[in-house]
């Protein structure tokens, strides 16, 4: 803005405020620029914009103007010309990198899939996915889950059509089960265009890394295993983006006495576990995460007429309607917000969710931190289950068996236990960071090098606000990222030059056991901040709807209506259930109507705009 009359004058003289438009020709080329400017601006504000505009950096950048019948180069401090020319780059328009070889997407779940979605819809058609399995959906839906396992994260915000480029799944559950989702996988592959791409039953069994000195390029040479004839080859490849999920080995744990135990033993997941043994008898579920409470909602279906969830410490669980409000949410919800929004599920189970281990609140509850080793297991039934007095939490861990009972470490005996359930989390893998020669995360970026590129779900919980608790608007995010870096390396340089110390790396840590590959949530929010501020402005232009495109993906999969009629129906059907199994309390109404979560959102879009001005009070 020009200053006003009474302004101080800067030493040297007046600046001049007047506006005129300059034009900038390409030297070789007859691609001219108008640009509009001030009087008083410098080639060096010139430089910055074309380099903004054409990922070019500024220092590769000359700028000429004619001085008789001569050329004479500008310098910085100079004040823009009516007519210059540039050297430096070949056009305005920006210029994507070619590569000689194609870009290398591992698995074939929902993160290489959605990486490969993000590749073919920007026109990007030199690519490959390997996948060891004969068919796609990943570790989560192919290995761990199970027939009965059903998204816990509402549809809206976990499915492949998670971007502005596609429309959102219609004439599918709220809550999908495993099949309905892998189906929803393969009809969005073909749809997109992406299964020509896809490469089956193929295994990466290491890559080696090569650079060339005197041009900065890195060859990936794979080898590949072909899972059916057990023959390897070599694939050269551009870079290497890496999705193999954090779910790959869960933890395991033989208890004494399991030979006499005379009931079945299994793994809640893996589909090993047949849930017919748990018709009309009494079932102990080990663990408290994500998987625990999916098991306890597919023990209810099944018709356990008992359940004992039993482990070291409770974790906060989640009603149905707080993941949908966190994932319709424009502006991340507090903790604070979130806590008072679940207390009515709590209040109905007579818990205190403010003690848990998880929760550190200020004396006003108006600051809180959620930290909690697992994610929210979110179902209604684990509410509803335990009202009725269907599942009993039991703090502690098994110190033996003896038969159909179990022998708690307090000395509590659980009797009558027909099935146990083992659901005790995940180890980390290592083979990822052996395999992508991992020396440090920096962002989602391995060694800092924009053509290796991995992204995970973040485990375990450490925020003081939520914006989602679903995979799909994360991995959606980054995958845009890294297919403009990869077009655009030279704004990759330029952003770790200019602010690389800021981005957040991560180590590997083998005395804790966590490989570099695993970010937890703390570490990952942050990396998503700190990158998202740094990003090239033709890039943070783009991403800069990200929050109403959220709403609007997860709206227009089914409407809020849609969404309680369905939580409802799912409610009251447990409820018949539990009675019909002699459970004598009063049949409770659902949790939430209509109108409390039009108001827990517009409460939610309140806090945002209040804090958002507060931010810009700081600023100025």
């Amino acid at each position: 803005m020009a200053p006003g009359a009474n302004d101080a004058i800067p030493r040297g003289g007046n600046k001049s405020w007047t506006t005129r438009s300059i034009t900038v020709g390409l030297f070789g080329s007859d691609e001219k620029l108008e640009i509009p400017c001030m009087v008083h601006t410098k080639i060096s504000e010139l430089k910055q914009m074309l380099a903004g505009k054409t990922g070019v950096s500024e220092g590769n950048l000359e700028i000429y103007c004619k001085q008789g019948a001569y050329m004479t180069r500008v310098t910085d401090a100079h004040e823009v010309r009516a007519k210059l020319l540039v050297k430096g780059i070949t056009s305005f328009s920006r210029q994507k990198k070619v590569y000689a070889h194609p870009h290398v997407i591992g698995g074939a779940g929902q993160g290489g899939l959605r990486m490969a979605i993000a590749f073919v819809q920007r026109k990007m058609f030199d690519i490959v996915v390997f996948e060891r399995r004969e068919r796609l959906g990943g570790n989560s839906w192919l290995e761990w889950a199970n027939p009965q396992s059903k998204v816990q994260t509402e549809l809206g915000t976990y499915h492949l059509n998670w971007s502005e480029k596609s429309e959102v799944p219609k004439g599918m559950p709220v809550w999908p089960s495993r099949d309905e989702l892998l189906t929803h996988f393969e009809e969005v592959t073909d749809r997109e265009g992406i299964r020509p791409y896809l490469r089956f039953k193929t295994e990466i069994m290491s890559v080696n890394i090569k650079e060339d000195k005197s041009t900065n390029e890195l060859e990936f040479n794979f080898t590949l295993q072909d899972k059916a004839t057990q023959q390897e080859s070599n694939f050269q490849g551009a870079s290497f983006l890496h999705f193999p999920g954090n779910l790959t080995n869960p933890r395991r744990e033989t208890y004494q006495g399991e030979e006499l135990f005379e009931g079945s033993i299994n793994y809640g997941m893996f589909s090993e576990v047949n849930y017919e043994n748990v018709t009309n008898n009494t079932v102990a579920i080990v663990g408290f995460g994500a998987f625990a409470v999916e098991n306890i909602r597919t023990s209810c279906e099944y018709q356990a007429k008992k359940i004992y969830l039993l482990c070291r410490r409770k974790n906060l669980a989640m009603p149905r309607l707080i993941s949908w409000e966190i994932n319709s949410s424009v502006y991340p919800l507090s903790g604070a917000m979130v806590m008072r929004h679940m207390q009515k599920a709590y209040d109905m189970i007579g818990d205190d969710p403010w003690d848990y281990y998880a929760v550190q609140a200020s004396a006003d509850r108006q600051n809180v931190t959620i930290m909690q080793k697992s994610r929210f297991g979110i179902g209604d039934v684990y509410f509803l289950s335990r009202y009725f007095g269907a599942c009993e939490v039991i703090v502690g861990s098994v110190k033996r068996l003896s038969p159909n009972t179990i022998h708690m470490d307090s000395g509590m005996k659980i009797e009558g236990v027909t099935a146990i359930l083992k659901l005790l989390g995940f180890d980390p893998e290592w083979s990822v960071d052996k395999l992508m020669q991992l020396k440090e995360m920096k962002g989602f970026w391995i060694n800092g090098d924009h053509r290796r590129c991995h992204f995970s779900e973040l485990p375990e919980m450490n925020a003081q606000r939520f914006g989602g608790t679903s995979y799909s608007p994360g991995i959606c995010q980054v995958s845009s990222w890294f297919t403009w870096f990869l077009n655009y390396p030279d704004d990759f340089k330029n952003m770790m030059s200019t602010g690389g110390a800021m981005i957040p790396t991560h180590k590997p840590d083998v005395a804790k056991n966590v490989p570099g590959h695993v970010i937890d949530a703390k570490l990952g929010a942050t990396m998503f901040m700190m990158l998202g501020a740094m990003l090239p402005a033709p890039l943070a232009e783009y991403e800069a709807n990200e929050a109403p495109h959220k709403r609007q993906k997860q709206w227009a999969t089914h409407s809020l209506k849609e969404v309680i009629e369905a939580a409802s129906a799912e409610w009251y059907k447990y409820c018949d259930m539990f009675k019909k199994h002699g459970y004598e309390k009063p049949i409770p109404k659902y949790l939430y109507t209509l109108e409390e979560v039009n108001a827990m959102v517009a409460e939610g879009d309140m806090d945002g705009d209040i804090q958002i001005a507060k931010q810009q009070a700081r600023a100025k």
